[in-house]
């Protein structure tokens, strides 16, 4: 056979393939697809361009940028710099997005990267972190942590024991005094334009319940224009007498710090510099023994992880003229210093006490003795502290009460009495019915022991916010509702409602006083005649209501009366009695052997000579 090397007798060109390595001819074989994405991958690692490196300018003018946002944000926001705070952390997470936004803008690289992924890091962390707390900290793991908040400050006591009454009492709502407050701020002539109201402060003052209202810039330019001589004044009501007060400050010793204020005269931004890590309340406007204005601030923790059981730990006051702050512990709080728990949190921890006491799963299913707080709350002064009021309900129930607490703002010490009845809204309602015809609304009731009877005491307000009448519901039966014009006049036709019911009435503590009539003195209110008496060597005038003593018509100055004097209106200018006895002036009697021994005048009539 011939070979192609010898076709021409020469080796062939094409050698053993005619065709060479034509179209047509044998390939080399082909690699495998991985074996070229490997060396794909292999030559552009080994081509790749270097990192460009970040200048060392542009690191600082990132790291300036960074901490002036920093502090203009805080100076702005004013979080607490406390783990505690949920506030915090908002702030912590902005500002790492913040910092992510700045090295993208001005830093490339390694460092660029790098930063933004441990950036990244820390926010997953902290998200993560933050809803596992939440979660360890639900009432559902920790329900007896949240029973027991308030649990040692509640005293069982009984509604014999319930002493606050009609005579020392706030008659007046805090709309009312606002509207009494803004009548009197027309008075400063001067100022009315420079400043305004900013709002209302319910404390004790010498016993006596008064709204204390401070008066605040209006707008920057006002602020502007007045910071060197501060704030003139403050607005004091008294909620018993609605007696209202204008207390001007001394001439160069205006208020500078306020919560309108700007710059560092801002309340909030003043005490937060002197405090930068505690978690603040809402702040309350409150005075001295020597009736000095301070503000009050309530430092506030959490007991229950790190987000949950909010509680008071202390309170720091402000001094609003010289801006000197002062921190107290919970124990070391000043007797004159009213507001230290909110009633928002004196009524969130007797709900996780009426809630959680009997364990999570029991709130839920079997709900056996679980009790919360009404939606609505008032004050009752007793002594010089300030108390709130408020009923507890059944769960299953939103129609009556089963008890109410009465709780001390300052030290949280909680009275709770059971006793079965209305709820307060119903008790509104009822004395609403009653004047129906006028259209009056009811204010949030006080429940004070009237006549022996825990009884609901309201005020009736017309449409444009005014007082016009008082109405009285009883507690335990409250189809017996009481009005009238006047506390007096409700409370004496609430006392003939519960005779007529047939309701057990307690006098009224009384003690007998005998004297001679001085002066007399009449008035007829709602169309009663009521006598004022004065006697001898005194100077208090004791009222007697014609309708109630009959004999009051026929006194007169220097008759003897024996009176029975009420007991809980010692110490007044006027004091409600009664009329035990009277017997007229000598002057007026005649006498009887006198009568008798006289003679008829044989001569009467006839002219006699003079002697």
């Amino acid at each position: 056979m011939m070979n192609n090397n010898d076709f021409f007798g020469q080796q062939s060109p094409f050698g053993e393939n005619p065709f060479g390595q034509g179209p047509f001819g044998n390939q080399p074989p082909k690699k495998n697809w991985k074996e070229q994405l490997r060396q794909f991958r292999d030559k552009k690692k080994n081509h790749k361009k270097p990192q460009e490196k970040t200048k060392a300018s542009r690191i600082v003018l990132t790291a300036v940028l960074f901490v002036l946002q920093l502090l203009v944000q805080f100076y702005v926001s004013l979080p607490a710099i406390n783990i505690q705070s949920t506030g915090f952390w908002a702030f912590a997470g902005e500002n790492l997005l913040i910092l992510m936004v700045l090295t993208s803008a001005l830093c490339r690289g390694s460092f660029a990267s790098n930063l933004r992924r441990v950036c990244t890091a820390v926010i997953g962390v902290g998200v993560v972190a933050f809803f596992a707390l939440a979660l360890l900290s639900s009432p559902i793991l920790q329900s007896h942590q949240y029973a027991s908040l308030m649990q040692d400050s509640i005293e069982q006591k009984q509604i014999e024991e319930y002493t606050p009454t009609i005579d020392n009492v706030p008659l007046l709502d805090k709309d009312s005094a606002s509207r009494l407050a803004n009548r009197a701020l027309g008075n400063l002539v001067d100022e009315v334009s420079q400043f305004e109201l900013y709002d209302t402060y319910q404390v004790t003052v010498a016993g006596a319940p008064v709204r204390v209202q401070p008066l605040d810039y209006v707008g920057f330019v006002k602020w502007f224009m007045n910071r060197s001589t501060g704030i003139p004044a403050y607005i004091t009501v008294d909620m018993k007498t609605q007696n209202t007060k204008i207390v001007r400050l001394e001439d160069g010793k205006g208020i500078k710090y306020s919560q309108q204020a700007y710059f560092n005269d801002n309340l909030l931004r003043h005490v937060r510099f002197n405090y930068p890590c505690d978690m603040l309340g809402d702040p309350h406007f409150e005075l001295d023994e020597s009736g000095n204005p301070y503000w009050v601030y309530p430092v506030l923790e959490h007991k229950i992880m790190l987000f949950s059981g909010t509680d008071v730990k202390g309170v720091i006051t402000v001094d609003p003229v010289t801006g000197e702050c002062t921190r107290y512990e919970r124990g070391d709080i000043p007797d004159w210093i009213d507001n230290v728990y909110s009633p928002q949190i004196i009524m969130q921890q007797y709900d996780w006490y009426g809630s959680y006491q009997n364990g999570w799963i029991n709130s839920v299913v079997g709900q056996k003795g679980v009790v919360r707080t009404t939606e609505g709350y008032n004050y009752i002064p007793k002594g010089n502290d300030l108390y709130i009021y408020t009923g507890v309900t059944s769960v299953v129930s939103d129609e009556s009460n089963i008890g109410f607490i009465f709780t001390n703002l300052r030290t949280r010490e909680t009275e709770f009495y059971e006793i079965a009845g209305a709820e307060e809204f119903s008790a509104m309602e009822s004395a609403e019915g009653v004047v129906q015809h006028l259209n009056y609304d009811a204010t949030f009731p006080i429940l004070l022991m009237i006549e022996g009877q825990p009884t609901y005491t309201v005020a009736l307000k017309d449409n444009a916010g005014l007082v016009k009448q008082y109405g009285m519901v009883n507690m335990a039966q409250y189809q017996i509702v009481a009005t009238g014009s006047t506390i007096k006049d409700c409370q004496a036709n609430y006392r003939k409602l519960l005779e007529s019911n047939g309701a057990e009435v307690t006098q009224s503590a009384t003690e007998e006083m005998t004297g001679v009539i001085d002066d007399v003195r009449t008035a007829v209110i709602s169309g009663t005649t009521y006598y004022y008496i004065r006697l001898q060597g005194g100077d208090v005038y004791y009222i007697l209501s014609a309708a109630d003593n009959e004999q009051a018509v026929l006194l007169g100055t220097g008759d003897t009366v024996t009176l029975n004097v009420e007991t809980a209106d010692e110490g007044k200018q006027l004091q409600k009695a009664g009329l035990k006895g009277a017997t007229a002036s000598e002057a007026a009697q005649p006498d009887p052997e006198e009568e008798s021994s006289a003679e008829p005048d044989e001569t009467a009539g006839e002219a006699q000579p003079e002697a």
